[in-house]
């Protein structure tokens, strides 16, 4: 099998396979071309992987191979994002549009886990509360997992900005709160609790389980919360050295993963994410009034437009499930 994840992006006018403004399941702020993104270029574009070609999506396929079963995304809101493109992606293999689970018996779930470990509060000297994160100890929503015959894990965004990143009287082990504590360790050592999760509480000759790795965000002149920008980007990036960026999280997540019992498909999205600047809602994550541009607006440079990349996340689960015949 060929790594599916070293490859380039090419232009494909059969592409996107649902149609923008089409898919119910899009949130707003997903939702460009219907809140004004005037270019459409964005939707066009095919994963291709150097050493082979992906099996064409097959949404009809897709929902065979899912029948009976429980799809379940687990993470932050990238994963959201991913959960509604995979139902946008498999409606078009139905030819009765809002009978998904009557025709198939199939379930697509999404459970919000920011961390996949335990957030909790404490209450301080003044009486406050403040959020606390316990690095060992697996998430509340845990016992929703056990449910899923296949499972797709992601957590990395909440890991870089605020008190997370901070690490001040923040992250616990047992009931010790460390004064102060280094993020990159804290994703170690939770990273390593889901391991240990996973390895105590999933057959692997029953369930499937995906990890989805860092996508890329695409800030210019600032960060999210600084007037960050990407709007008006049209293209991809198709050269260069920012396509082999690749963060430490990553490799922490390689590393976890290879020590784990349970084999753990890692889809390893950050390379192909990297060069789609093009690709997320900039200001276009609301509907814009009048046709008016709204300066003040903060910009979302991190997450992607449906349809759109994660389409191709999704495509890429499609061809693992084909290459690996399970399910």
């Amino acid at each position: 099998m060929c790594n599916l994840y070293t490859g380039t992006w090419v232009k494909d006018n059969d592409y996107p396979i649902y149609k923008p403004g089409s898919c119910p399941y899009v949130d707003e702020a997903f939702d460009c071309q219907s809140n004004g993104r005037p270019d459409s270029d964005y939707v066009r574009w095919r994963w291709k992987p150097d050493g082979c070609d992906l099996p064409r999506f097959n949404a009809t396929d897709f929902l065979e191979r899912l029948r009976g079963k429980r799809l379940m995304l687990v993470g932050d809101s990238m994963n959201r994002n991913q959960f509604e493109s995979i139902l946008c992606l498999l409606r078009e293999g139905l030819t009765n549009k809002s009978k998904m689970y009557e025709d198939y018996n199939c379930t697509v779930v999404f459970v919000r886990s920011h961390f996949l470990v335990k957030e909790g509060i404490r209450i301080n000297e003044q009486g406050n509360s403040n959020p606390t994160l316990s690095i060992d100890k697996i998430d509340k929503t845990s016992d929703r997992w056990k449910q899923a015959d296949i499972l797709i894990f992601n957590t990395a965004h909440w890991w870089v900005h605020g008190k997370t990143a901070r690490g001040i009287n923040y992250y616990k082990e047992g009931d010790y709160l460390y004064p102060k504590f280094d993020a990159v360790e804290a994703y170690r050592r939770a990273l390593k609790t889901w391991a240990r999760w996973i390895d105590e509480n999933i057959k692997p000759e029953a369930k499937l389980v995906l990890y989805r790795g860092y996508s890329s965000a695409h800030f210019r002149g600032g960060d999210w919360n600084s007037g960050g920008s990407c709007t008006g980007e049209s293209e991809p990036i198709l050269s260069g050295a920012v396509l082999d960026t690749y963060p430490l999280k990553m490799k922490i997540v390689e590393e976890v993963i290879q020590e784990m019992k349970v084999p753990v498909i890692l889809l390893n999205v950050t390379r192909l994410t990297n060069s789609r600047k093009d690709g997320h809602p900039g200001i276009y994550g609301k509907a814009l009034k009048e046709g008016k541009m709204n300066s003040m607006r903060r910009e979302d440079c991190s997450h992607w437009c449906l349809p759109g990349v994660p389409d191709a996340w999704n495509e890429l689960i499609y061809a693992t499930l084909v290459f690996k015949k399970q399910f």
